[in-house]
């Protein structure tokens, strides 16, 4: 009669079903909520390049008092910004599908790296983004200096932009800056701990077979 030597030692237990938290469940639904926010902002800033062109930018500037080769180099320099600006909203929104998921599978870096961006998108992105915002209205009446009047600036700017799209996008940072906020909080709850705590490894001792 063979006899096979049973395994033995350290092992990692399954993962009881153990139900998912509310405090996760709505963490993870927010995060697909910053996600789809993300991806609307880039769409809207791609939409807003699209209406002011560097022509646009350096007719603008030179309404506003530059002479033409200061406004040539001014409206060069804008519609670079636009671009790059609009381009960590994507990034973001990446970041965020991707964290709602595994989030939502109770993976402890995810949690962590969770509390990472938002962290960061809600004051570096959402946070001065609304102050930008309302930097941009406290500009009317303004001159700066060259005799460049900013208030003129601002609202030619403006102009060239549907009246709802400042409305939007500020209503969309103010939304995903709350979101941010929330879900840092809701995945820091005692009963979000659980569901992210990973088995200790337990001692099983050899199992012989019975003679």
């Amino acid at each position: 009669m063979s006899y096979t030597m049973p395994p033995s030692g350290y092992t990692v237990p399954a993962q009881p079903g153990q139900p998912r938290p509310g405090t996760v469940t709505a963490a993870s639904g927010l995060l697909y909520v910053l996600a789809l926010i993300s991806l609307a902002i880039t769409a809207l800033a791609a939409y807003s390049i699209s209406l002011l062109g560097a022509d646009t930018f350096r007719q603008i500037y030179e309404d506003a008092g530059m002479n033409p080769t200061e406004a040539e180099q001014a409206a060069s320099i804008a519609s670079t910004f636009a671009y790059v600006g609009a381009a960590p909203w994507l990034v973001f929104a990446i970041l965020y599908l991707i964290l709602a998921i595994f989030v939502g599978k109770g993976k402890q870096w995810a949690r962590i790296t969770t509390w990472v961006i938002a962290g960061i998108s809600a004051l570096c992105c959402f946070g001065l983004s609304l102050a930008g915002n309302a930097a941009n209205s406290a500009l009317s009446g303004m001159s700066g200096q060259s005799g460049v009047d900013q208030g003129e600036l601002a609202r030619r700017i403006q102009d060239e932009q549907p009246d709802w799209l400042p409305v939007v996008d500020t209503a969309l940072y103010a939304v995903g800056l709350l979101a941010a906020i929330v879900v840092i909080v809701l995945l820091l709850l005692p009963p979000s701990n659980p569901y992210f705590r990973r088995p200790e490894p337990q001692w099983t001792p050899p199992a012989y077979p019975a003679p």
